[in-house]
């Protein structure tokens, strides 16, 4: 699929509002949403990827897809994880770093957060646990409904969006328990499934509405931004509704057309760099949270995190991610 910097430059935002979040920064108190704006985007990128193999050779190649994203995605995390369990003796000695590792190097996270609350020190790995299960069940689903045709494959993701929700909210009603209703990648599907029906759908709007969806998208999520609140419940079961539309119209918006204020800003240089580098971002940023939060103000502690967390990135971006995309786009070649 060809390249769009917008969408780089939506995961810098969305990363960035997440650090906040966790640095406690005022006003930004909602900024967990931008793990939601992350899902709809993979949903979207996936989709795309594999409808676009389907349509080329009429199937999946299941092997090759999954050899590329553990590729992609595990080489950085183990690395971070590696730093993790050398410190964690001696910055976090109440912690068994062997099982916080073990589970969030087998993606086992997000539901270990649901329902044991581990591993508190490096729990922002639930949300790749939630998108490895993803990546290991959506080809098969692609491959499902290779046959159908565009019109009714978007009515189905538009079902499933639905029905997605819907459990959702259900199972914030029934539990009342907001780790169990949060965390799970069962529950997290509606963001997922949204971003594979904008990849699939025929409609994309012109430059002027594209520009209003921009805005108004803009607007919800900034709503969001500020108004969210932590283990709030209807957050989480109706709230989450609005933030995966707005985050689906962002996308739109970025991918529909060029020269649009929000496209522009969205494909500055610098920001789309810091969304090449936003997995390993997200990676470092938590464990410094941990080790800073509540003993330097919230003020301080967010450039100081941004700066070590963008410092280690890099690092792991020019020496670990960028050679093993090289790697990828020869075997890529290679099987063309």
């Amino acid at each position: 699929m060809q390249y769009n910097p917008a969408l780089d430059g939506l995961r810098a935002i969305a990363v960035f509002a997440v650090v906040a979040f966790h640095c406690r920064l005022p006003l930004v108190l909602g900024g967990a949403i931008g793990v939601d704006v992350f899902f709809v985007l993979s949903g979207y990128l996936i989709t795309s990827i594999l409808r676009a193999e389907v349509i080329e050779t009429g199937t999946v190649f299941l092997g090759r897809f999954y050899w590329r994203r553990a590729l992609r995605l595990w080489p950085p995390l183990l690395l971070m994880l590696a730093a993790y369990g050398a410190v964690a003796p001696i910055v976090f000695p109440s912690r068994n770093a062997l099982v916080d590792v073990t589970l969030a190097a087998t993606y086992l996270t997000d539901y270990a957060m649901a329902f044991w609350h581990q591993p508190i020190m490096i729990s922002h790995t639930w949300s790749l646990s939630v998108e490895e299960h993803f990546y290991l069940l959506w080809p098969l689903a692609i491959l499902a409904t290779r046959s159908l045709s565009t019109r009714a494959l978007t009515g189905m993701l538009a079902v499933g969006f639905v029905v997605a929700t819907a459990w959702r909210v259900a199972d914030v009603w029934i539990w009342q328990d907001w780790y169990r209703s949060y965390y799970r990648f069962d529950t997290r599907l509606s963001g997922l499934i949204l971003g594979g029906l904008i990849a699939v759908m025929p409609w994309r709007p012109a430059r002027k509405t594209a520009a209003t969806i921009g805005r108004i998208s803009c607007f919800v999520l900034i709503v969001a931004l500020v108004t969210f609140r932590y283990k709030a419940l209807w957050c989480t079961a109706w709230g989450g509704i609005f933030v995966d539309l707005a985050a689906a119209g962002l996308i739109l918006s970025a991918i529909s057309a060029e020269g649009t204020r929000l496209h522009r800003l969205l494909t500055l240089r610098p920001i789309v760099y810091l969304g090449l580098i936003s997995y390993s971002i997200y990676l470092w940023h938590y464990p410094i949270v941990r080790m800073v939060r509540g003993v330097i103000d919230p003020f301080i502690a967010f450039p100081a995190v941004s700066v070590l967390s963008i410092g280690l990135a890099v690092l792991s971006y020019e020496f670990i991610e960028k050679p093993l995309k090289a790697v990828r786009r020869r075997q890529a070649e290679a099987a063309i």
